[in-house]
């Protein structure tokens, strides 16, 4: 009999055990950005709060728009521009505050879009300084630049550089947050390690 009960015993699977890997670390490194100085979610803070600042120019160009006479396809095109921004920038600070990190995506669409265009213009501006197009300048109107050809299309090189550059680097930042939101929204466990950035509640 005792070795009926000893065998059952051995038998019994063992009683549960918490592992590390059931934990979930606010401060995991694959979480972090800015060459691992800051959190993303910090960093998607910073940036959401320095994109605010570009909305009153928003109300800058509105009001340029309002009290224009004559308004061209450029004036249309930034007015457009600068009105989908802000419901994008409202979604971000939404996203952050709620840890929701489908908000987020706008803010990365715009990005794309927007760093595409900045581009395509970029391209533009170089094929029309280009010693092959001499008319072009005359056909936009803008041959009264007193600027050379070589300096507009070396800053517009540059444009491209930097605005390709920034861009992946918002991008990145953005989509580290937006996998923070993800893997801490599917967490099913209860044990958290580290300190939560930038909580809210």
């Amino acid at each position: 009999m005792y070795s009926t009960e000893q065998t059952s015993n051995d038998s019994a699977p063992p009683p549960p055990q918490l592992e590390d890997s059931q934990a979930f670390d606010h401060q995991n490194s694959k979480y972090k950005c800015c060459c691992g100085c800051c959190h993303a979610k910090t960093g998607a803070m910073i940036t959401a709060i320095s994109s605010s600042f570009s909305l009153w120019y928003f109300i800058f160009v509105l009001i340029l728009f309002i009290n224009g006479i004559e308004k061209e396809w450029l004036d249309w095109a930034k007015l457009f521009f600068w009105i989908i921004w802000f419901p994008v920038a409202i979604c971000l600070f939404l996203g952050l505050i709620t840890k929701n990190q489908y908000l987020l995506l706008p803010y990365i669409f715009y990005l794309i879009i927007s760093a595409i265009l900045s581009v395509t213009l970029a391209i533009m501006l170089i094929y029309i300084y280009s010693p092959a197009e001499p008319e072009a300048k005359k056909r936009l109107g803008i041959e009264s630049l007193n600027v050379s050809n070589e300096v507009m299309i070396g800053a517009a090189i540059l444009y491209i550089i930097y605005e390709l550059s920034f861009t992946a680097w918002y991008i990145w930042i953005i989509f580290l947050c937006y996998q923070y939101f993800h893997d801490l929204k599917n967490f099913a466990g209860r044990t958290f390690i580290g300190r939560e950035p930038l909580s809210f509640n």
